[in-house]
């Protein structure tokens, strides 16, 4: 199965900050506009010295953006990394890779697959690469476009959450969502040499994440066979301009993977390479709730200017009156409107906040993933262990 790096920023960095890659300039003249707001912002501001702090550690990173990630620190490296390079780590070129240049799947593409067989939602069930697979409530919506004389295109809705902890309070989860644009691919297409030639992808697609743009190369490697339920095992391999990874899911129509398939499944990933074992299992259960994804009594501390406190909590105020949100009336602020008390421990959170690790952040979240335990398999072990005390009690 092909491996790819995934870390070519964190090794280019070398465990050291390098001032060289950074334009102050640029900050003031080409992306003044995005600056300024994250400058007025507390989380755009955490969210950047976090990042700076995990020195191109691709996972870090991912932590960084589930603690302190908004639409105001996208946009600004958007504009300071892509747009004008007012950080120059782009060290991997853009666009889609070329059909001829694309890596080789890791076994052989679904024989059977049809690009109009994706339209509608579909759940990620499990998931290979726990920093990119296995964040919680994920679903994609695709819409297939008829196909053309040249190419068949999907349009992609992604939703997920990630959960987060800050240091002092207790855990949270955001909701994020993105789009995809989606190309699928001929079976076959002319080389530069003018030889025919048989894709080695099934799609490929562009979106962007936390203010990045990525590419993907698809490959559809199994799918249901008739009798059972829908599921489809995609692996990929992508790019943004700093880093190169690779990972594999699963989809099912429904939040949980359907027991019956569960041995296709198994054995498509012991054919592509995979252990079945190391697969996670993503947290839908939020799909079978009407209710908050998130326990409402959560404490939570969002700004160097806010704090988020249960009403009757240690500070004891109770009057609504006092909260400075109205969409969210558990939020207390800095302002002299509210107890001394209460200022002082989100001065106190705002403190962890810059000086915690964020490697151990970032661990912390991932640890709330869940490995994958297949059934069939507990079966079949106890009935071997079964057999043999049988056996040695005869």
């Amino acid at each position: 199965m092909p491996v790819l790096a995934e870390n070519e920023l964190s090794a280019m960095a070398n465990g050291e900050f390098k001032p060289d890659l950074v334009s102050s300039e640029c900050f003031a003249t080409s992306c003044k506009l995005p600056t300024k707001k994250c400058v007025e912002d507390a989380d755009c501001k955490k969210g950047l010295m976090c990042t700076a702090r995990c020195l191109g550690d691709s996972a870090c990173i991912t932590g960084c953006f589930a603690r302190f990630g908004n639409d105001i620190l996208n946009d600004l490296l958007q504009c300071s990394i892509e747009d004008y390079k007012c950080i120059n780590i782009a060290i991997i070129p853009p666009g889609s890779q070329p059909s001829e240049e694309v890596p080789m799947p890791p076994k052989a593409l679904a024989a059977s697959f049809k690009p109009s067989s994706m339209d509608g939602e579909w759940y990620k069930v499990l998931g290979w690469n726990r920093q990119y697979d296995c964040f919680d409530c994920q679903k994609n919506t695709f819409q297939v476009d008829p196909p053309s004389a040249e190419s068949t295109t999907a349009s992609m809705d992604v939703a997920f959450s990630m959960v987060a902890k800050r240091s002092g309070r207790e855990e949270t989860a955001s909701s994020q969502h993105m789009r995809e644009n989606m190309q699928f691919d001929a079976p076959t297409f002319v080389g530069a040499s003018g030889d025919l030639m048989k894709s080695r992808r099934t799609a490929h697609t562009e979106g962007r994440m936390f203010g990045l743009t990525f590419w993907e190369n698809w490959y559809i490697l199994g799918e249901n066979k008739p009798s059972e339920p829908p599921f489809k095992f995609v692996y990929y391999t992508g790019k943004t301009l700093q880093n190169t990874y690779s990972g594999a899911f699963v989809y099912s129509r429904t939040p949980e993977l359907p027991p019956e398939v569960m041995p296709s499944v198994y054995k498509i990933a012991r054919e592509a390479g995979m252990n079945p074992d190391k697969f996670c299992r993503i947290r839908n259960a939020c799909f079978a709730r009407d209710e908050a994804k998130i326990d409402p009594t959560l404490v939570v501390a969002s700004s160097p200017s806010s704090i988020v406190l249960q009403v009757g909590d240690e500070t004891g105020i109770e009057n609504p009156s006092l909260r400075g949100d109205k969409e969210n009336p558990q939020r207390f602020t800095t302002s002299i409107e509210v107890p001394l008390q209460t200022r002082a421990k989100a001065l106190w959170y705002d403190v962890l906040d810059y000086i915690e690790d964020p490697h151990e952040a970032a661990r912390w979240m991932f640890d709330q993933q869940q490995q994958m335990v297949w059934p069939f398999k507990a079966s079949e072990s106890e009935s071997v262990t079964t057999m043999l005390t049988s056996s040695e009690s005869t």
